[in-house]
């Protein structure tokens, strides 16, 4: 159940995957995963060995009814992974039914209504980390005394994570004892309970006890130790793979057995410190021989063969050539017999030629090693470089039909998540954003395979979520957010919309308001995707509804994004659908007394809907007005409760003073005439009245205006009139 990444990030543990999905779908963990999780889990030592340790002690405290627990710890500590390993013994013992995450909202507050009605259920809350613009109420830690009242009522528990300075901050009025000290599990006793889990048989002792290993054990955290873990298993298993060969009945057999020397126990260990190591010294020694010198097409083949791993040995061939090419700008030929061949760079670079044409290296790690070899060895080559590994996985016909070698889809797409994890491991180790915006830039480009594009926003969004990724991804999506690059904010968008958006909602928001305030066509449709997405969040419906009806104020927005994201909420999706649009639905809604239930404003839908009536028709004559006003006027004849906010926002948006006003009402009635008898939508009664009724307000509005006493305005030669005279004229014409 170890699950090894290139990119780790503090989260390598047993189908840590399971538990990202269901966070966002708020499913139950599964029982599989939670017993994996008991079986691991190391508990602290205590100091008395006759007294409970604080392991045992806090899963004591949650046996009762309405218990919460806090995990203070920062990130990399098993903090999530404790609070499985708790929940665990309750399931086992019957306490809790079931285990469920919890998000915690948009809103800065985290209101007892977010809570399932389930019972005899363990729930897990992570707190967003603070950022700049937003950060959990101070009023957190007071406020879960109603939380207790809720959880007791249905006899549940709650464990919530969050790190040491934030719950310093928000702590205050929090139960006695709700954030006891848990104790630190020693690197040995992690290690000892994976390797048995793993391999009951497996030599713990022997290994753990080893001195090098002990040096590598020592002040480690748990992402580290089972980093060591996964190579410890790795070269055992190898060591009981190569059995002895004791005849060789032909020269591939020979060849390796020849290649594959028994691994002594020592071998193995020094397999280990030396992957841990990345292969360091001995890749100094391979550069840098002291019979003679590396040519660069040796050093670029090698770092090829690392970066393609698993692709045909010819298609890496071509592509080395094209990488000494670009590193050197000098041309390479390769297709005659000038530079040596296939043959002669597999050996010099240590690698061995399978029977299905592809290359492997017989030292654990060594591809990874040596592409963190070059970047270390190598700094003003990483720009040319990150520019060859982000076209790497792109379709290339031409460099594989001279090798009459095609890479398969499925090895471009694997080939693909290894270019993304080095791109974002150096992204985030060194503060530079420069890698992902290649990969990005590269995998957006037309013509480039549909299928990467996905990939360069799942790599982003996981990262956004994980603990100690999240926080530079965070801020570099709020960089680009503001970026006017379109690959940059269509990637923001996305990942906004995915699994970073519906655990970070809030933060969401201001990335897309950032790149809402830039207005560009091309990723207006996205956009309005991801107002519908996050609009399901109840805690951050009046906080997005407020950014569209900015958005609709603007002049620079309002008819692309304003329009747009409006629509997204005032409409279906399909438009054809049944039942109230997102808007309505709102409106509709009868929990308004609720903590965090928001009602749309009718200020803020009249600009919403002013917006949609100064909209002309599209290349096919249909607009987003009439199907919002078709859908708006079936509710009002639907729903009695709906019908004054819908003619109070229609009658508003149109009565505005000036040679717009007039405009704005015959759009609205000729839209109005199409609902009540149009194509597809057969004549009846009802609407006529209904339509009727609506168009007599209209002209009480425009009869009231004119009546209103004229204000002194100082003369504007040339500026458009706003007197009641020009408004009656215009609309009588």
């Amino acid at each position: 159940m170890l699950q090894r990444a290139f990119n780790n990030y503090g989260e390598q543990i047993g189908t840590k995957y399971v538990y990202e999905q269901t966070l966002d779908s708020h499913a139950p963990i599964s029982r599989e995963y939670l017993a994996v999780v008991r079986e691991v889990y190391a508990e602290p030592h205590r100091e008395d060995r006759l007294a409970l340790s604080p392991f045992k002690q806090a899963l004591e405290a949650l046996r009762a009814a309405g218990s919460v627990l806090v995990i203070s710890r920062p990130p990399n500590s098993s903090r999530t992974f404790t609070a499985y390993a708790l929940f665990a013994h309750l399931l086992d013992d019957g306490v809790i039914t079931e285990v469920r995450p919890l998000s915690f909202g948009g809103s800065k507050h985290f209101p007892t209504r977010r809570l399932p009605h389930d019972r005899h259920c363990g729930y897990l809350l992570e707190l967003p980390p603070d950022e700049d613009d937003f950060a959990v109420d101070d009023s957190f830690g007071g406020n879960l005394n109603k939380l207790v009242e809720r959880l007791l009522r249905r006899d549940c528990r709650l464990i919530i994570l969050t790190r040491p300075e934030q719950w310093r901050r928000i702590s205050h009025g929090a139960p006695d004892e709700v954030a006891p000290e848990l104790g630190v599990v020693g690197p040995r006793d992690i290690a000892e309970r994976w390797l048995l889990a793993q391999e009951a048989d497996f030599p713990a002792d022997l290994w753990l006890d080893h001195k090098d290993i002990k040096l590598l054990l020592a002040g480690q955290a748990p992402t580290d130790v089972l980093n060591l873990v996964y190579l410890m298993l790795e070269q055992h298993r190898a060591a009981q793979s190569a059995a002895p060969v004791t005849a060789a009945p032909d020269q591939a057999l020979r060849h390796k057995r020849e290649d594959s020397p028994r691994l002594t126990f020592e071998k193995q260990v020094a397999n280990v410190v030396a992957a841990h190591s990345n292969w360091e010294d001995a890749l100094y020694r391979w550069h840098e021989p002291k019979e003679r010198t590396r040519t660069s097409f040796e050093r670029n083949f090698l770092l090829a063969a690392a970066v393609l791993r698993g692709d045909p040995v010819g298609h890496v061939y071509a592509k080395a050539a094209e990488l000494t090419e670009q590193l050197e700008d000098v041309p390479v030929e390769v297709d005659g017999q000038r530079e040596p061949g296939v043959i002669a760079m597999t050996r010099a670079v240590g690698a061995r030629r399978e029977d299905d044409g592809t290359l492997t290296f017989t030292r654990p790690h060594w591809d990874d090693a040596v592409i963190e070899y070059f970047w270390n060895d190598r700094p003003l080559a990483r720009t040319t470089f990150l520019a060859w590994l982000a076209h790497a996985p792109v379709v290339d016909t031409d460099v594989s039909k001279d090798a009459l070698e095609i890479i398969s889809k499925d090895g471009r797409l694997a080939l693909a998540e290894r270019v993304g994890q080095f791109a974002l491991r150096w992204a985030v180790r060194h503060r530079r954003q420069t890698p992902l915006e290649r990969i990005v830039e590269e995998w957006y480009k037309p013509g480039t395979a549909k299928e990467l594009w996905p990939l360069a926003v799942e790599l982003l969004d996981s990262a956004a979520i994980h603990a100690a990724s999240a926080p530079y991804i965070h801020s570099m999506l709020l960089a680009w957010s503001s970026r006017s690059q379109p690959h940059l904010q269509r990637v923001v968008v996305e990942v906004c919309t995915g699994a970073f958006g519906r655990r970070h909602t809030a933060k969401a928001l201001r990335r897309l308001r950032n790149v809402a305030s830039q207005g560009r066509p091309d990723v207006i449709d996205v956009l309005r995707a991801a107002v519908r997405v996050l609009w399901e969040d109840v805690t951050v419906r009046q906080m997005l509804f407020g950014y569209v009806v900015d958005w609709c104020k603007s002049e620079k927005t309002s008819q692309t994004v304003g329009h747009r994201t409006f629509s997204a909420l005032a409409l279906n999706s399909p438009p054809e659908a049944s039942g109230l649009p997102p808007l309505l639905q709102a409106m509709a809604e009868e929990n308004h007394d609720e903590e965090d239930a928001f009602r749309p404003t009718v200020q803020g839908l009249v600009i919403g809907w002013r917006t949609l009536l100064c909209q002309t028709a599209g290349p096919t004559g249909e607009r987003d007005l009439d199907k919002a006003v078709f859908t708006w006027l079936d509710a009002a004849l639907e729903r009695h409760e709906l019908k004054s906010v819908v003619f109070d926002s229609l009658r508003q948006a149109v009565n505005v003073p000036g040679a717009e006003g007039p405009i704005l009402r015959e759009t609205l009635r000729t839209s109005a005439q199409w609902w009540v008898q149009g194509q597809d939508r057969p004549y009846s009664k009802e609407k006529e009245d209904l339509k009727h009724e609506l168009s007599a307000l209209l002209d009480q509005d425009l009869i009231a205006r004119r009546n209103q006493p004229i204000a002194p305005q100082p003369s504007s030669p040339g500026a458009p009139g706003d007197e009641p005279q020009a408004d009656a004229k215009a609309d009588a014409a």
